[in-house]
């Protein structure tokens, strides 16, 4: 019976390397990463603009990047590159769902083989 819990948490085990290889293997390595959201606002003028006058207002893109202590940093995005901060910031989120996979893999890893006999503590008197 132990030789078949050896062979079962073996399986499992080298079951659990190969899908962290996989996942490994598929991250998307690339420099072109961005942590943060990208808020879409409309701004108005007060007084001397037409369009702002009639309600419609000004769309502006912002990147909006927290940090510790309650610290936030606000970088304006040009309407031509926001496609391309949405593509880096979706790069972020994948590789960050990547790593917490491989980390639940790695968790799991370290769990105690149940088949190896582990010294108990001992007792004092």
């Amino acid at each position: 019976m132990a030789r078949a819990a050896d062979s079962l948490t073996e399986m499992i085990r080298e079951r659990a390397l190969r899908k962290r290889e996989k996942l490994v293997a598929a991250l998307p390595i690339t420099g072109e990463l961005l942590r943060g959201t990208l808020l879409e606002r409309v701004v108005r003028h007060k007084s001397g603009c037409p369009k702002c006058a009639r309600g419609e207002g000004h769309q502006v893109y912002v990147l909006t990047v927290g940090y510790g202590r309650g610290q936030t940093r606000q970088i304006s995005v040009r309407k031509e590159r926001v496609a391309e901060v949405r593509r880096w910031l979706d790069n972020y989120q994948k590789l960050k769902e990547t790593i917490e996979q491989i980390c639940q893999l790695n968790h799991d890893l370290l769990r105690p083989d149940p088949t190896v006999p582990h010294p108990g503590r001992k007792r004092r008197d």
